[in-house]
Formats: structure tokens, sequence, C-alpha cells
């Protein structure tokens, strides 16, 4: 009897356990109650909620997400706060875009911005929770699929976390293959465009219009690209671009990030290709009243490439190259100074500079330009605006040449010494003699030198003969020469 009456109090003791939980649920006229089981209402959101999904790369957001515009979707994770009793709990949209409040019921949240969703969240509470402040504030965007096609490297679906904008959707595709556009690319819905993007304004001048935030049911198609024309010239950006309709010649030169501080922007030149595949060229003076055509070439010229400007070429050398503003009554003595800095993989010595005369033809006239490097003041050759000084680049290989197994050319190489040279050029050969070396540089001046003589670039080794292979050639051709007297001396006596 004792036993079954305890039995009964243990029945009755986990009954009440059970129905407490599911009592504080029951709202109460005039009265707030936790929408939670007691023991996780103060829990944090962190501990209950997996903030970054697996699989899914996590990054920062570009901007902060903004209520008015944030189009909430399936997968996103809000966080509600009941003050000042200062409850909370998380709230996830569910696939079929409602999320389930407690008490409340469902509640619709997809396609809704983040302030409207407040809105219906406030108002279903509201006969709940009457007196009580409702905070809901998003703690984890949504990841969701949108399909990139067209001329991509891969297309097919990408996932990323929200909001990610076009162009972070088409890199995730691998980007646009070469014959796509990246100023004509369509946001489609269904079978209907809604927006063409433009990335390259976006890229170029940093218009955000153009790169849209994308959401659920979205596509983003590629197409080939359109028309295009060509800047070259004094452009920061040269190169090909594709033209939108109704786009003048102003419109792609802000592209290309428009003139250097060397253009001539009063005499621009354009280049047409007709139908018939005739060029027509046309000076350009106002770039905003030209419409731009397929195949156009717009050359922005160098202001300093007209007669009287004073500048000469520097081509090679290691140091400052390009073109480089001239003084007046300016020698190559000079000139030193600019170049900056002259390297020793430079063919210095034969160098020349290239001159253009009044006949039209090129003198090339030679100069040794390692006389400058000692501080030679003697090459007082005055320059001329136009001059090219081209100091051509030595060849990174030494000449092994004479008593060797294989003569030819081997790589050079800073800091080898004969021996190692030698050694490449598969050693000496039974006659050859390591030590006995003579060195000749570019300008065929010769030293002597043994295994361990430096060697420079594109010099030329010759290996010796031994001392004693000649001294014993010596002796055989003395040797021979007795024997053919002697053989005529009895020849003559008999």
């Amino acid at each position: 009897m004792q036993v079954r009456v305890a039995s009964v109090a243990v029945i009755l003791v986990l009954a009440v356990a059970a129905v407490a939980p599911a009592q504080d649920y029951l709202p109460r006229r005039g009265r707030v109650h936790s929408i939670v089981e007691p023991q996780t209402a103060v829990m944090p959101v962190d501990s209950t909620m997996q903030l970054v999904p697996r699989n899914i790369r996590p990054r920062g957001l570009d901007a902060p997400v903004d209520p008015k515009t944030y189009v909430i979707g399936p997968g996103d994770k809000f966080v509600v706060f009941l003050r000042p009793q200062g409850k909370q709990f998380p709230l996830e949209v569910l696939p079929e875009g409602r999320v389930l409040v407690p008490n409340a019921g469902l509640v619709q949240a997809a396609g809704l911005t983040i302030e409207e969703f407040r809105d219906e969240l406030k108002q279903a509470l509201s006969s709940y929770y009457r007196g009580s402040e409702v905070y809901c504030q998003l703690v984890l965007p949504r990841t969701f699929v949108a399909y990139v096609l067209g001329d991509v490297e891969k297309p097919g679906p990408v996932q990323m976390l929200a909001p990610f904008r076009v162009d972070e959707a088409v890199r995730e595709a691998g980007g646009t293959l070469d014959r796509g556009s990246r100023r004509q690319i369509e946001i489609r819905e269904g079978n209907r465009v809604v927006r063409t993007v433009d990335l390259v304004r976006f890229e170029r001048m940093g218009d955000a219009s153009s790169n849209p935030p994308l959401h659920e049911g979205q596509i983003i198609f590629v197409p080939a690209k359109g028309p295009t024309c060509a800047l070259t010239g004094e452009v920061w950006r040269e190169g090909t671009y594709e033209i939108l309709p109704g786009e003048t010649a102003a419109d792609i030169l802000a592209l290309g990030g428009g003139y250097t501080t060397n253009a001539d922007s009063t005499d621009l030149v354009l280049e047409r290709l007709s139908d018939e595949g005739q060029v027509s060229v046309h000076r350009l003076t106002d770039p905003s009243k030209l419409i731009m055509e397929d195949r156009d070439v717009v050359v922005i010229p160098d202001v300093r490439s007209f007669p009287g400007a004073d500048f000469v070429r520097v081509q090679g050398g290691g140091g400052r190259d390009g073109r480089i503003y001239l003084a007046e009554g300016e020698t190559l003595d000079s000139f030193r100074p600019r170049f900056v800095r002259l390297r020793n993989d430079y063919d210095l010595a034969n160098s020349r500079i290239e001159r253009k005369k009044e006949d039209g033809s090129i003198e090339f006239i030679p100069v040794d330009l390692t006389r400058l490097v000692v501080g030679d003041t003697t090459l007082s050759m005055p320059l001329k605006p136009g001059d090219v000084i081209n100091i051509p680049r030595l060849d990174d290989i030494v000449f092994v040449t004479g008593e060797v197994v294989s003569p030819g050319k081997v790589d050079f190489q800073r800091g080898l010494p004969v021996g190692r040279y030698i050694a490449m050029a598969n050693g000496p050969t039974e006659r050859g003699s390591i030590d006995k070396v003579e060195i000749y540089d570019s300008r065929g001046n010769s030293r002597e030198g043994n295994r361990d003589s430096v060697v420079y670039r594109g010099e030329t080794i010759l290996v010796k003969r031994r001392t004693g292979v000649i001294l014993g050639n010596l002796f055989i051709g003395f040797v021979s020469l007795t024997s053919l007297f002697l053989s005529v001396y009895a020849v003559i006596s008999n």
C-alpha cells in the first residue's frame, strides 16, 4: 500500500513539472509573461544561434544594412527584445517566408523591409504584451542562391551571404569572358529584365548605383559585348571600351580616367572605319558632341610631341627610361645626372644616339657611356630635341672557347670565377690548362687570368694549352726537323 501511494505521488510531481513550463506561455490579462522557457529566457543570443553557417565563407559587409531597403528572405535571423522586462528570443524566417512568434503565431516576413517587418511584429505582439516596448534586430543575414548565366567562366548557381551585389556574384562565377559585356549585365526576374548594370562605371567612377544588391529569385545574365571603341595616347587608362547607346567621346574619356598632364586636349584625333573598310581621320575639338560608333579610335596627342618641345628619349640602361626634358644647350656630359643610374648588365660601351637628320634619315652616333660612369667630362657632345639614347642590354651569357670539351655559350652568374665557367663547358681538354686563360671583354680588350679570376657578363674565356704540352710539341718538332735534316744530308752525301 505504501509503495502504491509513493508511486502516485511521484506521478503527480512529474505531471506538475511538465505542465508548469507550458503554463508560462499562457498570457494573462494586464501582464507580460516570458515567451520562452524560464531556463533560457535570458540566455545570450550567440549561445542559441549559429552566427556563421557551415560551408559559407564569412565576409564583411561593404556598408551597414539599411533597414529601409534590406528585403527579408528565408534564413534571416533576428533577435527580439522586450523591455522593461529584459527578455529576448530569437526568430528565424522559415522557408515559407514567415516567422513563428510565440503566442502571436505566424507573421509574414519575406518580401518586407526590416522597418516594415518591425511594424508587423509590434502589431502582432501588441494584444499579448501590453505596455512593453518591442525591439527587433537583424543579427545574421541569410544565405541564398542566385544564378549567374551567360558569358562567364563558370555559369550556374552561386551561394553567398546576403546582402551581396552584382559584382560579387559575377566574381563568384569566375568573372566575365573576354567576349562578355561588363556594361550591360542584366538582372532578370522570370522572363523580365528589371535592370541593366554597368560594372565598368562602378569600378572606374565609383558609382554605387551601378552595382545594386540582389535578392532571391533574380538571375544575372552576362550578354556578349556590343559595339566597342578604343582610347590611345595621353589618357590614364588606354584600351578598348564597350559603347552604350548614345554615349559620346567625353563619356568614354571619363571611363578612361581623363587626360594625363601631358595631353593636348584641344586637338584630339578621331579615326573612324567605314563599312567598306575605309579609314577617315577627323579633328575632334568637342568630345561631348561626338556620338561614338563601333570601331572608333580616339587619339589623345602628347603636347610634347610637336615641334619645339625639347626632350630626349632614353631606352635601356637600367635607370630612368622614357622621355626626359632637355635643358637648352645641354650636352651628354651635363645630362649624366639625369640618367639616375646606369647598370653594368647593359652594354654601356656600345651605346648610341639615334638622331633624325633633315632629310628624314636616321643617323647613328656611337658613344661610350662607360666614360660617363668613371667621371670623364670630355663627352661634350651637344644633345638635340628628339634624340634617342639607346643603351642595349648585355646578354646574360659568357663564352668559353679554346681547350675545353664543349666550347660555346654558358649562362652568366654574378660572382662565379673562371674555373666554374670552364666546368660548365665540361672542363678542359687533356691539353688545356685551367690556370692558363685569357679573358676578352665586349670591346676586345684582353687580360691574363687563372681559375680564380672574376668574369663579367658578355666576356669570352680563352683556355690555353698547358706549358708542358707546348714544350713537348716543340721537342717533337725539333726531333722531326733533325731527322729530316739528317736524311737530306745522307742523300746528298751519297
